[in-house]
């Protein structure tokens, strides 16, 4: 009975670690970077970034919010596609810009800074 329950507890988690890993058999881009004022390089700004893809901009594929110290951001893409990026954030005007993502056969990083106008005061 004990060798029936381990045989059995083995398959159940075999499963499961095929599972797991069908979940990332597709090679995808970490692309991040900063986004900073047109004013000044070393000036870091927190933004909403908006992925949508170039068919369909009502729809947000995924978001990330950068950090207001560092302006670092991070979206997770699917290779070989085309994108609409849009900026925005309390104290910048909006911004789109399009990107392409590269052709890959392995997950890899793609890093893209932006540059944004701030609103004066």
């Amino acid at each position: 009975m004990k060798s029936l329950l381990k045989i059995l507890l083995v398959i159940i988690m075999l499963g499961f670690s095929i599972s797991i890993r069908a979940q990332f058999s597709h090679p995808i881009v970490i692309m991040s970077g900063h986004i900073y004022s047109n004013e000044d390089t070393n000036k870091f700004v927190s933004a909403k970034v908006s992925i949508r893809e170039i068919g369909d901009t009502a729809r947000e594929i995924t978001c990330s919010t950068s950090n207001k110290e560092t302006g670092k951001y991070l979206v997770i893409l699917k290779s070989n596609k085309k994108y609409w990026v849009h900026l925005e954030g309390n104290s910048i005007f909006p911004k789109d810009e399009m990107i392409e993502t590269p052709i890959i056969d392995k997950t890899q990083p793609f890093k893209k800074d932006f540059e944004v106008i701030p609103y004066k005061e």
